[in-house]
């Protein structure tokens, strides 16, 4: 036995913990700013200059325009911030790609601006703040568009009765974020149902960290809506489901993200399982501030050893139901080799 050997052995069992404790504890601390530095380098800032983070927050700004199209009553006027950006961002991106019109992300921004301004006008409501924001050229193919059919996307009810035996492949397809509900609730038990098919989802280690709150009570949920901060301009849903992971089942410094990638699987499996089950669903994102983070744990009574992953607001499919859009980028996209 080597000396270390054998002061290792020698020593209590607690001193070892501690500094085993002490050890990962220093090793999260350089984890965090490793990472802190690689996302404040790379995360799309609103004066970003790289072609992708301006293309992330173009698309997050026409996602804003898109989201009023699913609106039971349209509102005129509404998205004039999200207007200003995209205009700014077209700009920055056409002087940084000359073959940028030629993307299949400007035709879709040219898409929906059209149908922003054919509703305006078919309402005589006045376009000029949209026009004046834009070049002559992305003038034209807006006006363009405008006068063409918008291809937005109604659901209905009778194409979803088959869900529990189609295949996956077709399954995949028609499911859609529904944001707008029947008025008939949820019963618990279809919920559980679906909570129940997803329980397969693959985690580290089989160590199964997700956990899922079922929410019914409309004013806790209109609550906790509020503190989210978007769904707004949409009925309060009759049920939300609350996706969180357990960070007691992880063992290291090294797995101190992992919860988000096992509850994120989970999250997924759970959308596909809401709408095998025929039921409506919208994921939610929870990437909360301090203030609502702390909100949202005493309002639900959700534990400090728990980080959220996402809520999925759900309900009945309504007869029709209007969607957004939300167009797809290729595999040439997405595919890196």
């Amino acid at each position: 036995m080597n000396f270390k050997s054998f002061i290792k052995k020698k020593m209590p069992v607690s001193f070892i913990v501690k500094r085993q404790r002490w050890k990962t504890l220093c090793l999260l601390k350089h984890e965090g700013k490793r990472e802190f530095r690689r996302f404040s380098r790379a995360y799309a800032a609103p004066a970003c200059s790289d072609q992708v983070q301006m293309e992330s927050l173009l698309t997050f700004f026409v996602h804003q325009i898109e989201k009023g199209f699913s609106f039971d009553t349209y509102q005129y006027g509404r998205g004039r911030g999200a207007l200003r950006n995209i205009a700014d961002l077209s700009a920055r991106l056409i002087e940084a790609d000359a073959q940028w019109r030629d993307k299949s992300i400007y035709k879709d921004m040219v898409l929906a601006l059209g149908e922003y301004c054919r509703r305006h006008v078919a309402a005589n409501q006045d376009i000029a703040f949209v026009t004046e924001l834009f070049d002559e050229t992305t003038k034209l193919d807006i006006v363009a568009a405008s006068k063409k059919e918008y291809p937005s996307i109604q659901l209905s009810l009778s194409s979803k009765v088959d869900n529990a035996t189609v295949p996956f492949k077709e399954l995949v397809e028609r499911r859609h974020a529904v944001r707008a509900y029947s008025k008939k609730p949820v019963a618990r038990v279809e919920l559980e149902k679906a909570i129940e098919m997803s329980l397969r989802t693959p985690s580290v280690c089989n160590r199964q960290p997700a956990r899922v709150r079922i929410f019914t009570d409309q004013q806790l949920i209109s609550k906790a809506l509020k503190v989210q901060g978007g769904f707004g301009g949409y009925d309060t849903p009759p049920a939300l489901l609350l996706v969180t992971a357990d960070l007691r089942a992880f063992m290291g410094a090294n797995e101190h993200n992992e919860g988000y990638v096992d509850g994120g699987l989970f999250g997924m499996s759970l959308l596909y399982s809401l709408e095998t089950c025929g039921l409506a669903a919208c994921p939610l994102n929870t990437m909360f501030s301090e203030e609502a983070d702390e909100q949202t744990r005493s309002m639900l009574a959700v534990p400090d050893n728990e980080v959220f992953i996402m809520y999925i607001a759900v309900g009945h499919f309504r007869e029709t139901s209007k969607i957004c859009r939300s167009q797809r980028f290729g595999i040439d996209r997405v595919l890196m080799n």
